[in-house]
Parts: C-alpha cells; structure tokens; sequence
C-alpha cells in the first residue's frame, strides 16, 4: 500500500476521532456543584442603595473586569428585562457568538441566583446545560462566579467579591420589570 493512502487514512481517523472527543466532552452530563458559603454573614452598619438597571449593568461589568486583571474580557453582562450573558466561544476556527438569558433571584444570604431561561448561539441548537458547562470550562472566570451547568444556573456571589477597607454587598431587590434594583452596603464596625 502506498505510504499517502497509510497517511490519508490516518489524517482522517485523528480527525474523526477529535470530533468525536469534542462531541462527547460537550454532551456529558455536568456534575452538581455544591456551593458553601465561605464568608459569614457581614455584620455592621448597612447602607441601602437603589440603582437602575444601567447603573448594575455598568457595575457588574466593572467588577468583572478588575478581577480578571487586565485581560479580555470574555464575558459581557447586560441588563434589561433578564439578566444577559455575551460571549464568543471558539470551535474548529469558527467564532460562535452566544448570548445566555437569565431569570435573577435574591437569595436569603443575599447573593444573585440566575436561572438560565433561553439560549442563543449562532444557528446550533444545544441545550442550556451543555452550554453552561462550555461557558465553566472555557471561559477563565472570577471565583464569585459560580457555574452550576447541571442547575443551569450561576450563583454570583456578592459577599465573595473582594473590596475595600472589609466593605460587603449583598442584594435585597432585583425587580428588573419596574427597574428597581435594591443593594445593601454593609461597612464594617471598627
């Protein structure tokens, strides 16, 4: 047999099986996530803050991009009548754009809980969870940025996001519908 037909053969088989690596990395079921909270609930004086959906969105967008240190910013966030999610992922030299729909929650401790409502990315059609799973793995994300692709939710966690002189967040009101947009300052006693 000639050594290009061995070679061809070869070529095809490595392709192939690439394929089907990157198709069975995105389809596998992700594992939960058990989140514990780190940090115990801030305590000292509280300072309440309202902020309108752009003052959020410019906030929530600042923070990320001074914890990933300079870099590109992989992830943009907006605010409207959902929480969105924007990024680009990369597969085989083809740019996907994806835009990532979320229904925001206070929880009691008052971080943000998003559950995933819709998804758009390109003309493909993938389900939310595997999604998410390529947003956690592929995209270098602060550690108050919590992933839960089998939830299909991230957890953005407020108390956990590093600030001043031991100054804490946490969120009271998102009711992006009326534009009302509650968060609580608490600074530390001295």
């Amino acid at each position: 047999m000639n050594i290009w037909k061995i070679a061809f053969i070869l070529l095809v088989v490595v392709i192939i099986g690439s394929i089907g690596t990157f198709f069975y990395w995105i389809t596998t079921p992700a594992e939960p996530i058990v989140i514990e909270e780190t940090s115990p609930s801030p305590e000292g004086n509280v300072l309440t803050v309202n902020a309108t959906k752009e003052d959020f969105q410019a906030i929530a967008n600042t923070y990320l991009k001074k914890a990933i240190g300079g870099k590109p910013l992989p992830l943009q966030i907006s605010v409207d009548d959902q929480v969105v999610l924007s990024s680009e992922f990369t597969a085989f030299s083809i740019n996907l754009p994806v835009r990532m729909f979320f229904e925001p929650y206070v929880e009691e401790n008052g971080n943000i809980r998003l559950e995933q409502s819709s998804v758009e990315i390109g003309q493909l059609q993938l389900d939310p969870e595997t999604i998410l799973k390529l947003l956690r793995d592929s995209v270098e994300l602060p550690n108050w940025m919590v992933v839960n692709p089998a939830e299909e939710e991230v957890l953005i966690q407020l108390s956990e996001i590093p600030m001043t002189s031991g100054v804490r967040v946490r969120a009271k009101e998102l009711n992006l519908a009326e534009d009302i947009i509650t968060l609580e300052i608490v600074i530390p006693k001295e």
